[in-house]
C-alpha cells in the first residue's frame, strides 16, 4: 500500500478546501448525541517564571543534582482535568452547547466532586462517576509543559465498574442512540482497553450496523506502558475498527514511540514531511481508518490514500497549554462528523487547540472561522 504525502502548509493556498470548510462550519449541524469518557483529574497548575522555558530548565535541574534549586513560580489554582472532561469541554464549546453528551468517567465516588459537578453538568446530557479522580500538577512553560501525575486512582477505571455504576441497561440505551464515542487516555488507564473493546462489542449487540459509529481514539502519554501493553493495544484498535469507524490519535512523541512496534525509527524528525511520513508508516501498520498526529505547529490526518499535513496557528507563548490536545481532538472529532476530507478534520483541530491556547476557551464556529480569516491575513495575535 502506497500512501500519498500532501502539505498544506499555508491554508490561503487550499483555495477549494477553504471554501468546503466555511461552508460546513456555516451550516447547522443536526444535535449529535455522543459518549464520551473515561478519565477525571483535578489538576493543579503552576507557571514556571525564571527559567520560563523548558529548554532553559532543564540543564539547571540537572546541575543541581545532589544539591538543591528553588525557582520562582506562579501557583493557578486547581481546575478540573482529565483528557476526557477537556475533550467534552471541547464538544460542547464548537456546538455552542447544540449537543448532547454523556460522560462516564472517575470524577468521584459515590457522586461527582464539586469541581467537575460545576464544570460538567451543564455541558452534560448524563454524567456518571465511576470512581474517584487522579491528580497532576501541571508545570507549564512557555515551551510545553511538565506533568506530575498521582496515577493510582486510573486503575479504578474498569468495565465491571462501569457496568455495576451506569447499570448494563442504561448503558445499552446510551450506546443504542449514540453518534459518537470519544475514548481517551490509554497510557494512564491501564484498564480501559476492556472497556473501549466493551463499548464496540455493545454496539455490535445492540444491533448498530458496522462503521456507522465514529469512535474517536487519543492515547495520551503512554510512556511507563510496556511494549506488550502496546501490541495489545494495536490488536485492539484492528477489533474496535471492524465495527466502527475509527480515528488513532497522538501527539508527536507517542507516534515517534508507536512506531518503534513496527522498528519504525522517527524520533527527532519534526518537519511537515517526516511527520506526514510517520503517520503514513503507522497507518500502513495499524488496521484503523485514520491515524492522527498533532505536533504543536500543526497535523496530519492519514488514512489509506493520503496522509495530510496542515500547518497551524503556532502560539509562541499560549495562555494556557495543558488541553489543548484534548481541544484539538474535539475539532477533529467534529470535523468527522460535519464529513470533511482530511484537510479539514487536521484544520478544525488545529483551529481548535489554536484558539483555545489564546483564550483558555473551547470556540464555537463563528470563532473558528473568524480566527481562520485572522491567520489567512497574517493578522493573527497572540492572545484573542
Amino acid at each position: 500500500m502506497s500512501i500519498n504525502q500532501r502539505l498544506c502548509e499555508t491554508p490561503s493556498n487550499e483555495a477549494d478546501s477553504i471554501r468546503i470548510f466555511r461552508q460546513k462550519l456555516q451550516t447547522t449541524p443536526p444535535r449529535w448525541k455522543g459518549v464520551c469518557g473515561f478519565d477525571g483529574f483535578i489538576d493543579t497548575f503552576i507557571r514556571l517564571e525564571a527559567p520560563a522555558s523548558m529548554a532553559e530548565f532543564g540543564p539547571k535541574v540537572a546541575a543541581a543534582a545532589g544539591i538543591a534549586a528553588s525557582y520562582p513560580a506562579q501557583h493557578l489554582g486547581d481546575k478540573f482535568g482529565g483528557n476526557g472532561p477537556l475533550l467534552l469541554s471541547g464538544l460542547h464549546g464548537l456546538l455552542n452547547g447544540e449537543i448532547d453528551l454523556t460522560y462516564i468517567g472517575a470524577l468521584g465516588d459515590p457522586e461527582p466532586l464539586p469541581i467537575f459537578a460545576e464544570a460538567l453538568q451543564d455541558k452534560t446530557a448524563h454524567l456518571y462517576t465511576l470512581a474517584e479522580p487522579a491528580h497532576s500538577d501541571c508545570l507549564e512553560f512557555t515551551d510545553g509543559k511538565v506533568m506530575l501525575s498521582d496515577l493510582r486512582a486510573c486503575a479504578d477505571v474498569t468495565w465491571e465498574r462501569i457496568l455495576e455504576k451506569v447499570g448494563e441497561e442504561t448503558l445499552s440505551q446510551r450506546l443504542a442512540e449514540a453518534d459518537f464515542i470519544g475514548a481517551v487516555n490509554w497510557g494512564k488507564l491501564i484498564h480501559v482497553g476492556s472497556v473501549w473493546e466493551g463499548f464496540a462489542e455493545k454496539l455490535a449487540a445492540l444491533g448498530r450496523p458496522a462503521k456507522e459509529v465514529p469512535f474517536f481514539m487519543d492515547l495520551a502519554e503512554f510512556e511507563q506502558r510496556p511494549m506488550e501493553d502496546r501490541q495489545e493495544l494495536i490488536a485492539l484498535v484492528e477489533r474496535i475498527t471492524g465495527q466502527c469507524t475509527t480515528m488513532l490519535s497522538m501527539n508527536l512523541k507517542e507516534a515517534w514511540q508507536m512506531a518503534d512496534s513496527f522498528d519504525g525509527d522517527f524520533h527527532g524528525a519534526k518537519e511537515p514531511q517526516a511527520v506526514a511520513a510517520l503517520a503514513a508508516f503507522l497507518k500502513e501498520h495499524i488496521k484503523v481508518d485514520k491515524i492522527i498526529i498533532h505536533p504543536n505547529n500543526g497535523a496530519v490526518c492519514a488514512d489509506d490514500n493520503e496522509a495530510v499535513w496542515v500547518s497551524g496557528p503556532f502560539c509562541k507563548e499560549p495562555l494556557v497549554s495543558t488541553g489543548a490536545g484534548d481541544h484539538f481532538g474535539a475539532g477533529c472529532l467534529i470535523g468527522s462528523l460535519l464529513g470533511l476530507d482530511n484537510f479539514g478534520i487536521a484544520l478544525l483541530g488545529v483551529c481548535t487547540s489554536g484558539y483555545f491556547v489564546r483564550t483558555g476557551e473551547a470556540p464555537d464556529f463563528p470563532k473558528i472561522l473568524a480566527l481562520l480569516e485572522r491567520w489567512m491575513a497574517g493578522d493573527l495575535p497572540e492572545r484573542l
